[in-house]
């Protein structure tokens, strides 16, 4: 999924058109680029961030290129050690391909034409076929999550709009994740290997089937998805924040539209049905008692407690239509 390697295209770029430094003070730059660098440090570490081959040629201020600013120390200023540190990341970042047929070098985004937006360019090119891609981008541009992009039809000159993800920061690369499920309409073969990606902090029996719900994997897809973003982003801190106690927890998760609860008093009574909520992952057993009701009285994924032994994550134990109560 991470894509380049096992020939899957890129899916994340740096945008260097968002490198604006006009008007900026050299402590601000400092600061941004130092911002900047953490985010790519961070998402280097986790998939490969390709760069154009042009990056360092983007105009960022007035008769400067990125080269004079970072390499020549040209003003505008920057602290020594942020733009030697930028250019250390940036080197290391694979090129994507620029032979690509019809690969647009401008693109109007936020109402406004960027000459000179190679990588902007590159994500609107394979979203035209259906394969998604983020920028990160450099804070100057306020633009967060799906933003429309518009390239000029080589035939009419008309827009063709398409919409593609910014971030500036490593915690939004989960939105893009869990938005392609829907958007590339994922299918069930692949999914356990995409939602690795969308929810890093929970962990997947390998005994999980959709086949094991009541319905069809398209019908419950998008539901399981909605579960799972809740219990990676929230349930937690729930459980912190009312000292573990079930009624508030399943009230504050319940704010997502989501009914969570654990067992009831009446199934926990009985030792033989609770087994029936132990998972048995990497040789060892968790109970998963908390779950998700997509309705009354079927389909339910389970999940245990964040778990020492697997370092403060959550086990997804059980997909399932109904366990015995």
């Amino acid at each position: 999924m991470p894509g380049a390697e096992g020939g899957e295209p890129y899916r994340l770029v740096v945008d260097e058109s968002s490198f604006d430094f006009r008007g900026l003070t050299e402590e601000r730059l400092t600061d941004s680029l130092n911002a900047f660098c953490d985010a790519l440090d961070d998402l280097s570490d986790q998939h490969p961030v390709a760069v154009s081959p042009w990056w360092i040629e983007t105009e960022c201020a007035e008769g400067r290129e990125l080269y004079d600013v970072l390499y020549e120390g040209e003003a505008p200023r920057v602290g020594r050690d942020a733009r030697l540190r930028m250019v250390r990341l940036m080197d290391r970042c694979p090129n994507w391909d620029t032979d690509l047929p019809g690969l647009p070098d401008g693109v109007e985004l936020g109402g406004s034409v960027q000459e000179l937006a190679w990588s902007v360019g590159y994500a609107w090119w394979h979203k035209r076929r259906g394969h998604h891609v983020a920028c990160l981008a450099f804070a100057s541009r306020d633009l967060r999550g799906w933003q429309p992009v518009s390239v000029a039809d080589t035939a009419t000159g008309q827009p063709v709009p398409e919409d593609v993800f910014f971030l500036v920061e490593n915690s939004l690369l989960a939105e893009f994740w869990r938005s392609l499920f829907a958007r590339e309409d994922v299918g069930e073969p692949d999914f356990f290997d995409r939602a690795r990606e969308a929810f890093p902090e929970l962990l997947f029996a390998d005994s999980l089937s959709f086949r094991k719900f009541d319905g069809t994997y398209s019908e419950m897809r998008d539901w399981v998805v909605r579960v799972l973003s809740v219990v990676h982003d929230h349930f937690a801190d729930a459980l912190t924040a009312h000292s573990g106690q079930p009624r508030y927890v399943q009230a504050e998760l319940g704010r997502f539209g989501l009914d969570l609860s654990p067992e009831s008093p009446n199934t926990r009574s009985k030792p033989g049905i609770m087994k029936q909520r132990d998972v048995e992952y990497d040789g060892e057993s968790y109970r998963c008692e908390w779950h998700g009701k997509k309705e009354r009285h079927r389909n339910r994924v389970h999940f245990s407690l964040p778990e020492p032994r697997l370092g403060g994550r959550i086990l997804i134990g059980i997909f399932v239509d109904h366990l015995d109560t």
